[in-house]
């Protein structure tokens, strides 16, 4: 029987690194160890300068014997846009999922992702992840809002735990590689407008490890974020406030980070 036939998808899951020899074993276990089997597996090393790449070459005994297709290729890239790209194009499944070094999929998302399939007119799944520190200690249950419209301002889905099908990156394109921090929330934003339809799954998919790019420059983030907001033909005046309030609100919100305030904010 063939995969499709078996799992009623090919799901090809695509991690992009670079110099992340500390951590890539754990993601990739994460997929290797999915109770039910991913279709593909694909790793974007950006030309680590570490043992990155040896590490990802150690496991190809491991995945052909659980018959999984594993596809990987270590060279300079243009950026995490770029590095997403080349793996969306490698990728022969008809779901894609994307996640970074250092965050993981849960044992079961693959077989939840699996029993979802089942609705045919769906072109991206959404769920919910667990978001955890450096120790992978867990900080609290990340869950999306559910007003795509949204998507203009903020990234109110979760990336990691977002799976699209391939024929909408087809109809709809890649990542716009002129984006280093929004080019998820602008990719999706555009499928919304496209009339993509989203499905939510109210379970984590995914751990999520805090402290990524879009953590560490947030200014630059939201300078970004108004840009993509310009160039769909927002006001500039609303634009410039929001950005304003962001900034504001960012501030705030790093003033109480690791309180208890924080922490019963985030409903832990």
């Amino acid at each position: 029987m063939k995969y499709e036939e078996k799992y009623n998808m090919k799901l090809s899951i695509v991690t992009v690194c670079y110099n992340a020899e500390q951590c890539i074993d754990r993601t990739i276990k994460s997929v290797l160890n999915q109770t039910c089997p991913v279709y593909e597996y694909i790793i974007i090393d950006g030309g680590s300068k570490d043992k990155t790449y040896n590490r990802v070459c150690s496991y190809e005994k491991s995945f052909a014997e659980k018959g999984i297709l594993f596809k990987h290729i270590s060279e300079r890239d243009k950026g995490i846009s770029d590095a997403f790209n080349k793996g969306i194009k490698m990728a022969s499944g008809t779901l894609i999922g994307l996640i970074n070094a250092d965050d993981e999929l849960l044992p079961e998302t693959s077989e939840i992702l699996k029993n979802e399939c089942k609705k045919i007119d769906v072109d991206i799944y959404y769920g919910n992840c667990y978001w955890v520190d450096s120790e992978r200690n867990l900080e609290y249950v990340s869950k999306p809002k559910h007003d795509l419209s949204k998507l203009l301002y903020n990234m109110v889905l979760i990336h990691p735990s977002t799976f699209v099908k391939k024929k909408a990156y087809e109809e709809c394109g890649l990542f716009d590689v002129t984006y280093k921090y929004c080019m998820d929330k602008e990719l999706l934003y555009r499928m919304y407008k496209a009339g993509k339809k989203f499905d939510y799954i109210d379970q984590c998919l995914t751990k999520f490890k805090a402290g990524g790019v879009s953590d560490t420059h947030s200014k630059a983030v939201f300078k970004e974020g108004s840009r993509m907001a310009l160039s769909y033909g927002e006001p500039q005046i609303k634009v410039k406030s929001i950005e304003i309030i962001k900034t504001v609100r960012n501030q705030m919100v790093n003033m109480i980070k690791g309180t208890r305030v924080y922490r019963v904010l985030k409903g832990i």
